[in-house]
């Protein structure tokens, strides 16, 4: 039995050179290029150093750290400035047509000062409350860009595991269509001798017919997770890899008690509803703070102004009361009887008070529906978590019972169909352990981009590896 069907399989084969000739000088051809050895670690390294959108990432972060200081300074800094002006200075007078050197301006005059501003001393908060705001949005914008930067290194982990799912699945196809093909030829030559008839030689081509265009759709998808991974990590177009790591199975760690809790506090949409709402209540505070007839103290502390002009030199401190340090009180309220704004700005405060609400009502919104993505994922897990070690003990089954039916096909003490319905038994569980490895995989990264965690405690994706069989 084992020296038949070693010779079952060597025939196999000889065959597959020998129908596919073309098809085996591509391989050929591929494998003499430049495959470039590729971890999973070097793939997201490369990735979060070369990504164009990673590296667009790094510029908005110097941007939001300028507008941050901006708000900062002109907060708890008065604002000072330097101003050089000049009057006009003629520079030449043109007569009848000619330059005439003596309507030249011979002295420069104008003044170099430097100013101190206007610094609020006290308003009632609400320059405070415009800090707070400013201080709130800079920061949700940081955590936004690191919660952009943890997607893309999920969606390169995803797609190098896809990447190795494909591989798997056309070595898959690639030994159906082997037996396959060997069947064909073999049916051939009997049903010449009359051995068998039409009707298994015609089973025998379809099956043939429908592994090959299995495998070659199975290549085309291969073929295109390939190139979308080279996008990701910025490789050159047409880049072949050798996949040095191959997913490991790992149940999830966490209950779900313990993703609940950590939900609440890095799910992305709702930190970011977070953040409106709390800046919507400071607005609505400050609105209702602009409504009242409240003084706002100042202290205008004035500048020092270096003037020159011809024969003239002076250099003083003045502010808006001569060259003393006053602090003033001033008293502005304006409320509209008719039109626009409602009476006493009634509309104005309403409309502050409902954008209020509604950032409330969105914040509810985005736990619910966050709370519910966690579940629909967190039990998904599970299920696969189940059904993992029932297809890999089906694996093993049906590779024993398409041994069997091999050995009496080539006897011929069982049919074709036996044969054809024991090895699509074996390519679907086959096919169906490894999709939902993959499918365990790309859940546990969807349920971690939910709750907002790079890893899960005391689990990292880049662990769920083991070294690939070439």
């Amino acid at each position: 039995m084992y020296l038949k069907k070693v010779l079952w399989i060597t025939l196999a084969q000889i065959f597959w050179l020998q129908s596919f000739a073309s098809d085996t000088r591509k391989v050929v051809d591929d494998n003499l290029l430049a495959h470039k050895p590729l971890t999973l670690s070097g793939a997201i390294e490369q990735g979060l150093r070369e990504n164009f959108d990673q590296k667009r990432r790094t510029f908005e972060r110097s941007l939001l750290e300028f507008d941050w200081r901006d708000t900062r300074d002109s907060f708890w800094l008065p604002t000072i400035g330097l101003t050089l002006q000049s009057n006009e200075q003629r520079i030449a007078r043109l007569k009848r047509g000619r330059l005439n050197e003596a309507g030249t301006t011979r002295e420069a005059n104008g003044s170099l000062s430097l100013s101190l501003g206007e610094y609020t001393v006290f308003n009632w908060g609400r320059d405070y409350l415009d800090y707070l705001n400013g201080k709130g949005i800079f920061k949700r914008g940081v955590k936004r860009l690191s919660e952009e930067r943890r997607e893309l290194r999920f969606q390169i982990i995803g797609k190098y595991f896809e990447v190795d799912y494909l591989k798997k699945i056309k070595k898959i196809y690639r030994t159906r269509l082997r037996h396959a093909a060997f069947v064909y030829r073999f049916s051939r030559e009997k049903i010449a001798l009359r051995k068998i008839g039409k009707q298994e030689y015609y089973q025998a081509r379809g099956e043939y017919l429908e592994a090959q265009d299995d495998f070659r759709e199975a290549t085309r998808a291969l073929e295109n997770a390939i190139v979308e991974l080279s996008q990701l990590i910025i490789d050159p177009a047409g880049t072949k890899y050798v996949l040095k790591n191959t997913l490991s199975f790992r149940p999830l760690s966490i209950p779900r008690s313990g993703a609940i809790s950590l939900l609440k506090k890095n799910n992305p949409s709702v930190l970011e509803n977070t953040q409106l709402y709390t800046n919507s209540k400071r607005s609505y505070k400050r609105a209702q703070l602009d409504n009242l007839p409240l003084p706002t103290f100042t202290i205008d502390l004035g500048a020092y102004t270096q003037s020159f002009a011809d024969r003239v030199n002076s250099f003083r401190y003045r502010n808006g009361s001569g060259n003393h340090l006053d602090l003033v009180a001033q008293l502005n309220a304006s409320w509209t009887i008719t039109g626009s704004g409602g009476f006493l700005n009634g509309r104005t405060l309403a409309r502050s008070r409902i954008a209020r609400d509604l950032a409330s009502n969105s914040l509810a919104q985005a736990e619910h529906i966050a709370t519910s993505q966690m579940f629909i994922r967190f039990d998904r897990i599970k299920n696969y978590e189940g059904r993992i070690p029932i297809l890999k003990t089906q694996v093993e089954n049906n590779n024993k019972t398409f041994d069997l039916t091999l050995d009496n096909y080539l006897d011929r003490k069982s049919s074709f169909l036996n044969y054809q319905t024991t090895l699509e038994m074996l390519v679907d569980s086959e096919i169906d352990h490894a999709t939902v490895l993959y499918s365990h995989l790309v859940e546990k990264l969807e349920l971690a981009e939910v709750i907002g965690l790079d890893e899960f405690p005391g689990e990292s994706f880049e662990e769920l590896v083991t070294e690939a069989v070439p």
